[in-house]
């Protein structure tokens, strides 16, 4: 007998939040039947929903994407670039999956996935616009950039690593010790950065799959 309408969707919703958590928790190579278990269901639903992983992973991407357009809306129009920034990067680590096993998705899954890749896009379009407007409003120094950001923001993921299980907001200290690094008032003047573009993005590749 065929599900109920209602049933097939209210599995597929459990599939796609048991696949974030399962990412979070394991990996991205979590074996699927642990993804069909926490979703509390068998293994049958799930590949009739998603044949493949790459199925599952964007699927998974896709409800990040839907999670975080909502909360990027809300930093479109901002009178205080600083307080913005500084609550946006908070909530975008609130929102997406930063575990310890989790990591930084490869390039192939950037690739491959139109979801994942709209995700970094407008992540990096709104970091990067109230970054700028901090800088005109004299809150943030104005020696850097977006990769720079980048850089200081992938120094987070050790620590949620290291303390998931101990402490697992302790991230939340050491962001906004990382994002004062950027404040104005206390800067200190920064040796040259790397100008080739080549040698910065293989620099932040290396330390974003360290």
């Amino acid at each position: 007998m065929r599900q109920p309408r209602s049933d097939v969707a209210r599995n597929r919703r459990l599939l796609v939040g048991a696949a974030i958590e399962s990412f979070q928790e394991f990996g991205w190579d979590v074996p699927l039947d642990t993804v069909a278990r926490r979703a509390g269901v068998g293994n049958a639903t799930l590949y009739r929903h998603f044949p493949t992983r790459d199925d599952l992973h964007e699927a998974a991407f896709a409800e990040i994407h839907e999670r975080l357009v909502a909360v990027l809306a809300r930093y479109r129009d901002v009178d205080d670039g600083w307080r913005a920034l500084r609550e946006l990067v908070v909530e975008i680590y609130a929102t997406a999956p930063v575990g310890p096993a989790i990591g930084t998705p490869a390039q192939e899954r950037l690739d491959t996935s139109p979801s994942l890749r709209s995700v970094v896009a407008e992540i990096g379009e709104a970091l990067d616009r109230l970054l700028r407007l901090a800088q005109s409003q004299g809150s943030v120094r104005p020696d850097v950039d977006l990769e720079d950001l980048g850089l200081l923001l992938d120094s987070v993921r050790p620590v949620v690593a290291v303390s998931a299980e101990v402490a697992p907001e302790l991230w939340r200290r050491h962001l906004a010790l990382v994002l004062d690094a950027l404040r104005a008032e206390v800067a200190s003047p920064l040796p040259p950065p790397v100008t080739d573009v080549e040698q910065r993005r293989r620099l932040a590749h290396a330390v974003r799959h360290s």
